[in-house]
Formats: C-alpha cells, sequence, structure tokens
C-alpha cells in the first residue's frame, strides 16, 4: 500500500495542475476553508480539513480518513482541496480529509485498522454530519488503507447513523487477508515490484505512525511529537503481521470487517483490480457478496492492479452514486444491473466490460476436472498416486516455463477447449495426500496452456496446511498419513480461449509471491475422487 500511495501522490500533483488549466474547473466563489479537531477515544483528537461551497448551508460531506496524508502535506495548503475537492465543492459538495489516529496531525496510537481506530472515525463522521453547514449526509471513500477506513466506519452501523454511502476502492475488507492467504505470509509479486504487500504493519509501526505532526501553531504540537516516540502496540502488530503460524484469534475477529458486513447500512460501490497483488482482489468482491442491509451495493471490477479506477465509465457512475446517496438525485443508479466486470484472456489483456445481475453471475456452475496419473485433467476420475519434493525455492516462473520437466511440482492439463469458456470467480483444488512431516505449503498455479504449449498464470491459490481445517488453530499434519485440504484460488474473470488447455500446477513455494515454509517436505497426492479442481463457469 505504500508505495502506490507515493505514487498516487505524485499523480496528484499533475491532476491539480491539468484541473487547474481547464476552462470551468475554478471553485464556487469564495469556498470556504476550515480545519476541526475531533474528540475521540482515550482523550485523542482527530484533525480534519474541510473545503466547502460558502453559498450551500446543506452540503453533504465526501470524506476521506487516511494515514497518508504527510504524503500530500506541500501539494496544497488545505488537503481537502485536492482532485476530488476540485470535482464536488463547485457541484454543492464539500470536501473533508482527516489524519487517520496517530498519524500527521491526529493524537492518539495508530491501530492497525482495530477498535480504537474504528471508533475515531465513527466519532469523525458524527462530527461533520452534526456541522450546521451540511444536510447530515457523509459518504467517505478511498482507494488502499483510504477505502479500509471507509468500510471499518460502516461495519459499526448504527453508531454513524449520517454515514450514507461507502466507496471503498482497493480496501481491505479483512485484516488478516492482507497479510495472509490462508496461514500463507504473503511477500512481494514478480509481476509489479512496487505492487507488494510485506511493508504492512511494519512501514506504519516505525513509518506513517512515526512521523512528527506538521501543525506549529497547534496547542497539542509538543504533545503528539512525544507520542510518536511511543511504540504503542507495534510490537504486537509485528508478532501478528509476521507469524509462521497465524492463528485467526481476537486480534484478527477484531481486524475483520466482513464479518460485520450484515451491519452497513450505508449504499456502497465497492471497486477492486482483478489483478491486484497488494491488497488482494477477494478483499473487494467478498466484501461486496458480505453486504446484505445495505439500500444498495454495486461492484466494479476492471482489469488493474493496486491503482484508481480509469476507464471512461468510472467516473460517470461515481458522479450517479454521489448525487443520489448525497442529494437524493432520481437518476437510476440504484436500479442498474449491480455488478460491472472487466474481463481478460492470455491473448487479451480486456476481453471488455459486461453488466451482470449478481457475483458471481446467475447460472455460474461448477465443472470439476479430476487429476490423474498421466497429467490430465479429465471429466472422469483414475486412480494412482504421485510424489514431489519440494526445495523451498520454486518460483511461478520456473514452473510455468517448464511446467513438465521437473520433479519439484506437478502439472496437469485438460482437453483443448472447442470454445472459449469464461471462468467467473474463484476456483478450489481439492486434494487427497500424504506429506512426510507435521508442517507444509502448498502454492498451486491455474495456468492457461496456449496451443504452441506455453503457459501463462491465471490465478494462485496459497494454503498452510496446519490450517487445512480452519484458521482458528494451527493444527499439524499427522506424517505420512493421509489428509484432505482445500485450496482456494484468488477470484478472477477469465475467458479460457477456444484451442487453449485449462492447466494446474501443483507446487509448495511461490517465493517471490509469499514466504515459504522450510525445504523439504514431500507430498504424495492421491488420485481418484477426492483430487479434483473446481472451476465455477459462466453459462
Amino acid at each position: 500500500m505504500r508505495l502506490w500511495q507515493g505514487t498516487y501522490a505524485r499523480a496528484l500533483v499533475l491532476v491539480l495542475a491539468v484541473l487547474a488549466a481547464l476552462p470551468g474547473a475554478a471553485l464556487a466563489a469564495d469556498p470556504v476553508f476550515e480545519k476541526y479537531k475531533v474528540p475521540t477515544v482515550g482523550g485523542a483528537e482527530i484533525n480534519v480539513e474541510v473545503m466547502r461551497p460558502a453559498d450551500n448551508p446543506d452540503a453533504p460531506v465526501i470524506l476521506t480518513y487516511s494515514p497518508y496524508n504527510t504524503l500530500s502535506e506541500y501539494t496544497t495548503p488545505n488537503l481537502a482541496n485536492d482532485d476530488i475537492g476540485q470535482r464536488y465543492v463547485p457541484k454543492g459538495y464539500a470536501r473533508a480529509v482527516a489524519d487517520v489516529l496517530g498519524t500527521r496531525n491526529s493524537s492518539g496510537c495508530w491501530d492497525y485498522g482495530g477498535a480504537d481506530e474504528q471508533q475515531s472515525g465513527v466519532d469523525l463522521v458524527n462530527f461533520l454530519a452534526a456541522q450546521p453547514w451540511t444536510n447530515g449526509k457523509v459518504a467517505m471513500i478511498g482507494g488502499s488503507y483510504d477505502g479500509t477506513t471507509a468500510t471499518m466506519v460502516a461495519t459499526r452501523g448504527g453508531d454513524a447513523p449520517g454515514l450514507a454511502a461507502i466507496v471503498p476502492i482497493a480496501g481491505i475488507s479483512r485484516w488478516y487477508g492482507y497479510a495472509y492467504g490462508d496461514g500463507v505470509r504473503y511477500f512481494l509479486n514478480s509481476e509489479r515490484p512496487t505492487d507488494e504487500g510485506i511493508d504492512t504493519p511494519l512501514a506504519f509501526d516505525f513509518g506513517l505512525a512515526r512521523t512528527p505532526p506538521t501543525d506549529p501553531t497547534d496547542p497539542l504540537f509538543a504533545e503528539k511529537l512525544a507520542s510518536r516516540a511511543n511504540p504503542c502496540e507495534s510490537a504486537e502488530h509485528t508478532v501478528k503481521g509476521y507469524d509462521r503460524t497465524p492463528d485467526y484469534d481476537a486480534f484478527w475477529l477484531e481486524r475483520d470487517y466482513r464479518k460485520d458486513a450484515a451491519n452497513i447500512r450505508a449504499a456502497a460501490l465497492v471497486a477492486h483490480g482483478w489483478q491486484d497483488y497488494n491488497v488482494k482482489q477477494e478483499e473487494g468482491v467478498d466484501l461486496y457478496r458480505a453486504l446484505t442491509n445495505t439500500p444498495f451495493k454495486r461492484l466494479y471490477m476492471w482489469q488493474a492492479g493496486h491503482s484508481t479506477p480509469g476507464a471512461d465509465n468510472w467516473q460517470p457512475l461515481l458522479d450517479r452514486f454521489f448525487d443520489h446517496t448525497l442529494l437524493g438525485v432520481a437518476n437510476g443508479v440504484d436500479t442498474e444491473p449491480p455488478v460491472i466486470t472487466e474481463g481478460r484472456s492470455a491473448t487479451r489483456k480486456s476481453t471488455g466490460f459486461r453488466t451482470e445481475a449478481a457475483w458471481p453471475p446467475p447460472r455460474t456452475r461448477l465443472s470439476r476436472l479430476y487429476l490423474t496419473a498421466d497429467g490430465a485433467l479429465a471429466r472422469r476420475a483414475a486412480n494412482g498416486s504421485e510424489s514431489f519434493t519440494d526445495l523451498g525455492t520454486s518460483t511461478e516462473e520456473q514452473s510455468t516455463r517448464m511446467p513438465a520437466a521437473e520433479s519439484n511440482w506437478l502439472f496437469f492439463q485438460g482437453a483443448p477447449l472447442t470454445a472459449d469458456t469464461r471462468m467467473t470467480g474463484a476456483a478450489s483444488l481439492g486434494l487427497s495426500l500424504e506429506v512426510n512431516r507435521d508442517h507444509a505449503h502448498l502454492t498451486p498455479l491455474l495456468v492457461d496452456v496456449a496451443p504452441d504449449g506455453t503457459t501463462k498464470t491465471v490465478s494462485r491459490g496459497f494454503l498452510n496446511l496446519q490450517y487445512r481445517d480452519g484458521l482458528a488453530r494451527a493444527q499439524p499434519i499427522p506424517p505420512n498419513e493421509p489428509i484432505r485440504a482445500t485450496v482456494t484460488f484468488k477470484p478472477q474473470d477469465q475467458t479460457f480461449e477456444a484451442g487453449h488447455r485449462i492447466g494446474l500446477i501443483v507446487q509448495a513455494s511461490n517465493t517471490v509471491w509469499a514466504l515459504p515454509d522450510d525445504p523439504g517436505a514431500r507430498f504424495t497426492v492421491a488420485y481418484g475422487r477426492s483430487s479434483a479442481l473446481a472451476l465455477p463457469l459462466a453459462p
């Protein structure tokens, strides 16, 4: 998240310069700029900066609650005068940007998405909704961490009744899923080197949460400055964020907003990139699916990494969403098909946008392909078994370049497809296997095999086998005894083209993408009906 935000901050300067040069981009006459200190949990205060139209006493508020504001410190005297403020204040909205608890000019301690941070967001929304210059409605929007805070506050439901809408973009909905893939600690990636997640919580506890306040006229400047040397819960954050056996305990439950998604009463426009390798794509998809009590919800998925949407259909959608939820405009955005998704294939970066009535699309069916000893993915199961040994150094570049040439993984492929086949959702791999020790990982790859035999990764799966029966507590593997495990792949909207094959690589380490387990584990996979790849296929 940290490196993407740096890119965003630099791009923001360019956006503001372009907007300033455009005819009609000027703000309404004499906008009002204000700063407030909002009392919150533990006697702390939240710094919030506001830009609002002077001629609208009923302006709804578009809020971003961010830990990144230090990065934008010198782009504008008031952080609310950003690209969102430039666009929406002339339309009658108020724009607010606030510093997350324990960062920049807010006091307190950074809480890694925990209960104190959640309460501070609630207090902030309630404060803004009560101002005499607003109509009492607040929307929260932002990308990455800034989108996470929107979801975080919304799950408090009736505690923040003025929160009318949220737009979480590439946001975390479950902090465990940012750090771990079913017990496997994520690391970097080999496709977008700046789009990684190993930096959190370390870079926040010892980076943004340690940045000094920037307003020397603040009466609490000295107190805030001194507090930045206070480690708060950084030791606990580090232990929990980089554990080799991360049980899903009270620490993670406190930071699981998805489990509380039924509490969200705000309208939601959830946006996420299908190729987001930082905040993984299921954080957006699974949040959308968990929303059951919103006035209405929308899911917008596009073919990009950790970023904000840039396609032509995004900004009009966002404008209409705000107009309806904050101003009450009857523009139909609440009755349109709720899902907009951009697909791709191995040969096309985009197969275009389409709308769906749900996600996965209605009548999506699971197609089961069985693993067989001859390396086939077949419609019928066949008995047999095969073994491989993990060296702890495998990368997907190695396994996809020569999938059938090594003994460090197993490779399977189906028959050439007779028609384009669209996968809409998360594939899963069920295995019956034995391992020669009590701990091991699985990191399989779902791949597209072209007619010339070249392979391309479609999706990745991760599972620490000590969590094969659930995340609550690590359970050692009984060595050399049969176990069952299911690995869930990252969801995708992917078309396998006619003539291509669906392929599977079963491996135990993907060392750039995840921290490997100790080398040397030997896996024996038993074939038959218990070992199969399940694919969600659209009609």
